[in-house]
C-alpha cells in the first residue's frame, strides 16, 4: 500500500486547484486524467489507501471522519453498506482526493530527451527549493539541460499520446517498442529516446522519435508518428516478439489503482486474447481483436473515460418496503466474502442463483444460522433472500432498475408529503386544474417537489465508447448474463480498487427541487392506438441493429415512452427560458412501464423534471413556482407551439427512417428537441416530435 506522501494531494477546495465534490463524481472521478498547468495526473480510487477519504471512527469531534450517506433502498440495489462523499476542505480537516502522475513519459522541449518518471521521482527535491516535486505539484526539470549555476532549466512536458483498450486498460504509448519496430532486437536495451519535431506542419509525419545509444549517441533507429493511430500496429506480429500483447506478456496496467513498484503501475491479465488466426476478419481487424488490443488516443480526448453515474432519488423510508433489511444483507455479504476468501476454488464463481439456493438451504435447515437469530420468520427470511439475489439472476439487474423507478413513482403520488430526516417536501395539484386550461384530460396529478434530494452514484467507467446497456449498472459477476451482456459488463471498471472488500462507493448528494407529472393512463393508451405502428417499428428496428452492432441487449421501447421522453424535452427547453435555471442544470427521469403492465397497479406514465446542480442554484424555488396551474399550462402551450416548427423542417419532421445516433430518433434534432446530454437520461435517443404535434401529413397522430 502506498505511502500517502507518494501521491498527489488534490484538495477538493484548495486555492491552487478548485475541485468541487461533484467534479470528483462527474468530471474527474477515479480513472480520469487531469491536465493541470505543467502536470498531468490520473485520479486514484477512493480506497487506494485506508482512510484516504476519511476515518471510520464515529466521533463528532473528529474532523477527518468520512462523510457517509445511508440510504437502504439504493445501497441494497448496489450491494453496498452505504455511500461515501468526496472530502471537502472545511478548514478543520486534512482530507483530500488523491492522484498520481500519468503518463510516465515526459520530454524536454529543448533537447527532446524522453524521461520516464517513476514513483520516487516526485519525492526528489526541486533544485533550489525545499519542496519535493509532488508537494509543489510541479513539473520536473530536464536533468541534461538544467543549468546548476543559475538554477534554471527547461521543464518536462508530458507526452500527449497514450494507449487504451475497450476493456479499460490504459498505458503510456510504448515508445521504445514503436521506434524499434524495424529492429526489434534493439527493444529494451535502454537506449535514449528523443522527441523531435520538424516544425514544417502540424502533421504527425513531421514528428519523429529517435533512438540513440547511451554510450556514444549514435543513431539506432528513427520512426515518424504518422502511423500511431492505426490499431493494426498493435496487432501486427514480428518474429522476435509476436504482436504487442505478446510483447507485454498479456498484461496491461490500470494506473488508477496505483503503483505496483517503483517503475510500474498495477497491471492485470488481459483475458481471452484472440489467437493469430482470429485477429483479422478479411482485410479488417476482427471485432474481438478491436476490443482486446490497445489503440492510440490523446490523453485529453473525450473517449479516455465515460463515467457511469446513476441518479437515484432519496425517498422517505415510509414510502417503500425494504426488499432486504440491512442486517440481513450484512450477514449474507459477510458470509459470502468469508467463503470466497477461505475457499475460492469452491465459491469464487458462484452465481446469484447458487447463492440464493445456498442461503435458503441454510435458513431452512440450520436453526442456529445467524439469519435465524434476527427475529424474522423463516418464510420472511426466504423472501429477503429471493429479493436480494433475484428470482432469476439473468434479468435481476433489469428488475432492480425497474423496481427503483417504481418506488420513486409511488412515493411521488403517495400520501407522504414531508420528511424531516431527508430533503423531501411536496405538495399536490389536481390534474383537473391543468386539464381545464389545456382543454384536454392529460394529467391526473402534478406534484410540486419543493425539496428533492438526488444521489449521483459513481458506479465506475468505460473507455473508448460509453456503456451501451444502462441496466448493467446494477449487474455483478454473479449474475447469469448472456454472452453479449457479459462482454459489455466486462468493460465496466469498478469505482473501487477492491470491490470485493470495499462495501461503499462514491456518491454526491444534490439538493434541489422538481416537478413531477403523472399522466392520465387512459388518455395515453388511447393515443397509442392512433400513433402509427410503423414509426415505432422504425426506431425498434434500428435499435435491434444497434444491439447487433454493439453486442448489447437493450430492451425495445414503446409508444408511451417515445411520447413521454419527447414531451419532457419540450418542457425542459421551455422551463429553462422561464424559471431562471440553465438548461444544463435541469434533468429528467422518465417513468414508463411495459405495455403488458397497462391496467395494473404497476402501470407508470410520468415525468420528473428536477434541478441537478450541487450548489445553491439547485434550490432557488424558481422551478416549483412555475409548476402552478396558471404558469405551467402556459409553459406547456408555448413549448408545444415552438415544437410545431423546426428550422430544419421539412427535413426533420419528414425523417421517417431514423436520424441521430444509429437512427434512434425520428423527428428530432438539435434545432428542436435535443438537449445537452447531461440533461437527458438516454443520451438524446428515442425522440419523435410527431408523437406530440403530429406530422405535416397526419397532425392527428400527435397527442397535442
Amino acid at each position: 500500500m502506498l505511502n500517502l506522501l507518494q501521491k498527489f494531494q488534490l484538495k477538493t477546495m484548495i486555492k491552487e486547484y478548485d475541485i468541487r465534490q461533484s467534479q470528483v463524481i462527474h468530471t474527474w472521478p477515479a480513472g480520469a486524467i487531469i491536465d493541470l498547468p505543467e502536470v498531468s495526473l490520473i485520479m486514484l480510487c477512493h480506497d487506494d489507501s485506508p482512510n484516504d477519504w476519511g476515518l471510520d471512527k464515529n466521533s463528532k469531534d473528529n474532523p477527518n471522519e468520512k462523510i457517509i450517506i445511508k440510504d437502504n433502498r439504493l445501497a441494497e440495489a448496489f450491494k453496498v453498506e452505504h455511500f461515501i462523499m468526496p472530502p471537502a476542505l472545511n478548514g478543520t480537516n486534512n482530507l483530500t482526493a488523491w492522484s498520481i502522475r500519468f503518463p510516465r513519459a515526459q520530454y524536454c522541449p529543448q533537447c527532446g530527451l524522453i524521461h520516464m518518471i517513476n514513483k520516487d521521482s516526485g519525492q526528489q527535491l526541486r533544485p533550489g527549493d525545499n519542496k519535493k516535486y509532488d508537494q509543489a505539484v510541479a513539473a520536473f526539470y530536464c536533468t541534461i539541460c538544467f543549468n546548476n549555476q543559475i538554477g534554471m532549466g527547461p521543464k518536462l512536458v508530458p507526452m500527449r499520446f497514450i494507449i487504451a483498450t475497450e476493456e479499460g486498460f490504459i498505458d503510456d504509448f510504448p515508445w521504445d517498442w514503436y521506434v524499434h519496430k524495424n529492429k526489434p532486437e534493439e527493444r529494451n536495451k535502454g537506449h535514449n529516446l528523443f522527441y523531435q519535431s520538424k516544425g514544417g506542419s502540424a502533421s504527425l509525419h513531421d514528428i519523429n522519435i529517435e533512438s540513440r545509444r547511451v554510450s556514444d549517441n549514435t543513431l539506432v533507429d528513427r520512426s515518424h508518428l504518422g502511423e500511431i493511430f492505426g490499431q493494426e500496429i498493435f496487432t501486427e506480429s514480428s518474429p522476435a516478439h509476436g504482436h504487442y500483447l505478446n510483447y507485454v506478456n498479456g498484461y496491461m496496467p490500470k494506473p488508477w489503482k496505483g503503483w505496483y513498484n517503483n517503475n510500474t503501475f498495477i497491471s492485470e491479465l488481459i483475458s481471452d486474447i484472440p489467437s493469430p488466426n482470429n485477429i483479422m476478419n478479411g482485410e479488417d481487424i476482427s471485432a474481438e481483436a478491436k476490443r482486446k488490443f490497445p489503440r492510440t488516443i490523446q490523453k485529453g480526448a473525450g473517449n479516455v473515460i465515460f463515467p457511469i453515474v446513476y441518479s437515484g432519488i432519496l425517498l422517505p423510508k415510509s414510502t417503500y418496503e425494504q426488499q432486504c433489511p440491512p442486517n440481513v444483507q450484512q450477514i449474507i455479504e459477510t458470509q459470502i466474502l468469508s467463503l470466497k476468501d477461505n475457499m475460492p476454488d469452491m465459491y469464487q464463481e458462484y452465481s446469484n442463483d447458487q447463492w440464493r439456493d445456498f442461503f435458503s438451504e441454510q435458513a431452512n435447515n440450520n436453526p442456529n444460522h445467524s439469519l435465524n437469530k434476527l427475529g424474522y420468520q423463516v418464510v420472511e427470511i426466504n423472501a429477503f433472500i429471493r429479493n436480494h439475489f433475484g428470482g432469476n439472476s439473468s434479468d435481476q439487474f433489469i428488475n432492480k432498475a425497474t423496481q427503483l423507478r417504481r418506488q420513486e413513482f409511488k412515493a411521488f403520488v403517495g400520501n407522504i408529503s414531508n420528511d424531516q430526516s431527508i430533503w423531501f417536501k411536496k405538495s399536490e395539484e389536481a390534474g383537473l386544474k391543468y386539464n381545464d386550461i389545456l382543454k384536454d384530460k392529460i394529467f391526473d396529478q402534478v406534484i410540486l417537489l419543493e425539496k428533492l434530494s438526488a444521489l449521483k452514484i459513481y458506479r465506475g467507467f468505460t473507455r473508448i465508447k460509453p456503456l451501451m446497456s444502462e441496466e448493467l449498472v446494477f449487474a455483478d459477476n454473479a449474475d447469469s448474463l448472456d454472452i453479449n451482456q457479459l462482454k459489455e459488463f466486462e468493460r465496466i471498471q469498478d469505482a473501487r480498487k477492491n470491490p470485493v472488500h470495499t462495501r461503499e462507493i462514491p456518491a454526491v448528494e444534490v439538493r434541489g427541487e422538481g416537478i413531477f407529472l403523472k399522466f392520465n393512463n387512459q388518455k395515453l393508451n388511447e393515443w397509442s392506438k392512433i400513433y402509427p405502428e410503423a414509426r415505432l417499428k422504425t426506431i425498434n428496428y434500428n435499435l435491434n441493429q444497434t444491439n447487433l452492432d454493439f453486442n448489447q441487449n437493450t430492451q425495445l421501447i414503446n409508444k408511451r415512452y417515445l411520447f413521454l421522453h419527447t414531451f419532457s424535452h419540450i418542457l425542459l427547453k421551455e422551463l429553462s427560458e422561464d424559471c431562471g435555471y440553465s438548461l444544463s442544470s435541469l434533468s429528467e427521469i422518465i417513468y414508463c412501464s411495459r405495455d403488458d403492465e397497462s391496467g395494473t397497479t404497476d402501470e407508470m406514465n410520468g415525468i420528473l423534471i428536477y434541478t441537478t446542480t450541487s450548489d445553491s442554484e439547485g434550490s432557488l424555488g424558481g422551478l416549483v413556482e412555475k409548476g402552478s396551474p396558471e404558469y405551467f399550462s402556459s409553459i406547456i402551450k408555448k413549448g408545444v407551439d415552438k415544437a410545431r416548427w423546426c428550422s430544419s423542417d421539412p427535413l426533420c419532421i419528414s425523417a421517417d427512417h431514423g436520424q441521430g445516433f444509429m437512427g434512434l430518433n425520428l423527428a428530432a434534432c438539435y434545432s428542436c428537441v435535443l438537449l445537452p446530454e447531461t440533461s437527458c437520461e438516454k443520451m438524446n435517443k428515442y425522440l419523435d416530435r410527431a408523437a406530440v404535434i403530429g406530422t405535416l401529413n397526419m397532425p392527428s397522430m400527435g397527442l397535442f
